[in-house]
């Protein structure tokens, strides 16, 4: 009577692929969809450190009452240092509000209603982009649309394509970048084009909203915050979304933050108003136990070193990766120039492949990635990486 004409859904692109691969019965099947972190033998596992915090964080005599609407303040803090850097944070603080929220989409989720209540819904995202954004930006009414970003022809960023578009847009126009580890292509702007991208979204009064999801899984903590520090420097106001999931693998946990940065306290404090506002209307306040342990792998000096050191394992590991990768597929399809592969960064490739490439690539030897050729690295181990170069030789001659 009430839910008759509900129609069904799309499945998500993503999170689909996970149930059609859990569903294939065939032995050699290959996972390169979904971006959580695995080791050689393709085991999820919490980062030591994590773990170590954990445990810490289960003795202690915590209390039970709900959290402030916008979070653990000790989180928000820690994690303002870590996104900004230290002395940044102890500069600018005053004038950036934070809060805690649920994973990195939660955050996203947060400031683009924000945005979209106070300031503007007209939204450009990178082209491609992480499957989610889009919807994000339009549950929240936004209108969206997108940016060039990413060039077969080059393998890489067409920057000249990219600022030409943004020239044209409209004032208070949300440009959504990725500050490390572009989510799918893994191509990231050089210090120099972060700085003039940054020059142009001023000239032009464009709004930056970073999506911070692989914070240290690029070049390091220090180097990956490059983006953003250049931008604040540069005096802009922004908005950052920062997620916990791949780099504290506190993916179950939900824990993220949002980051508003003003001219100054009076804004700031205007600004956290409508956004615990925001938060109270959807889930009134935010769980603490991911919080607490992120707080205390930060706060506690070995801890934090012991962390320090598990991301750069990490990034071994999924440079070490790719590297197998391009050294496989130039052994099986020399006739192919695949060393752009190498540019790239973080924990997906994309392999430039078209959806029949990757239909052909599910369908005849069971190795599943999203249409767009976007392959988690960290899907691939010693044991399977020649059977994906095979697979993807195939293809790419036509099959």
């Amino acid at each position: 009577m009430f839910f008759n004409k509900v129609l069904e859904g799309l499945p998500d692109p993503i999170f689909g692929l996970g149930e059609m691969f859990r569903a294939d019965v065939r032995e050699n099947k290959i996972d390169l969809v979904v971006g959580i972190y695995k080791d050689e033998e393709l085991r999820m596992q919490l980062m030591p450190s994590v773990k170590k915090a954990k445990e810490q964080i289960l003795t202690q005599d915590l209390a039970v009452d709900y959290l402030p609407i916008d979070g653990l303040r000790s989180f928000c803090d820690e994690i303002g240092r870590l996104a900004f850097g230290d002395e940044r944070w102890k500069v600018h603080h005053g004038r950036i509000y934070a809060a805690q929220t649920l994973g990195g989409t939660g955050s996203l989720q947060i400031g683009t209603a924000f945005l979209a209540q106070e300031i503007s819904k007209e939204a450009v995202l990178s082209n491609p982009t992480w499957a989610n954004h889009s919807a994000i930006f339009q549950r929240a009414g936004c209108k969206t649309s997108f940016y060039p970003y990413y060039s077969k022809v080059l393998h890489g960023i067409d920057l000249e394509v990219l600022f030409a578009f943004l020239k044209t847009l409209p004032e208070k126009t949300i440009v959504l970048l990725h500050e490390v580890c572009h989510n799918p292509t893994g191509c990231d702007f050089s210090q120099e084009q972060w700085r003039a991208l940054s020059l142009l979204m001023q000239k032009h009064k464009l709004i930056p909203f970073f999506d911070c999801a692989y914070h240290g899984l690029g070049d390091g903590l220090d180097l990956d915050r490059l983006g953003l520090e250049i931008f604040l420097d540069d005096g802009h106001e922004m908005i950052v979304s920062y997620s916990c999931s791949k780099n504290f693998s506190l993916y179950c946990q939900r824990v993220g933050a949002l980051f508003i940065v003003g001219e100054n306290a009076a804004i700031k404090m205007r600004v956290g108003s409508q956004v615990k506002r925001i938060i109270r209307s959807l889930y009134s306040n935010p769980p603490a136990h991911g919080a607490r342990i992120a707080a205390h792998v930060l706060q506690e000096i070995d801890l934090k070193k012991q962390w320090v050191e598990d991301l750069g394992a990490m990034r071994y590991r999924l440079a070490t990766a790719r590297k197998c990768l391009i050294q496989h597929l130039s052994h099986f399809a020399p006739e192919f120039d695949v060393s752009f592969l190498q540019r790239q960064k973080g924990m997906f490739s994309l392999l430039d492949l078209d959806k029949s490439q990757t239909s052909a690539l599910i369908a005849k030897f069971g190795i599943y990635l999203p249409e767009n050729g976007r392959i988690s690295l960290t899907g691939l181990s010693p044991q399977n990486t020649a059977a994906v170069a095979q697979g993807v030789a195939t293809v790419m001659r036509g099959f």
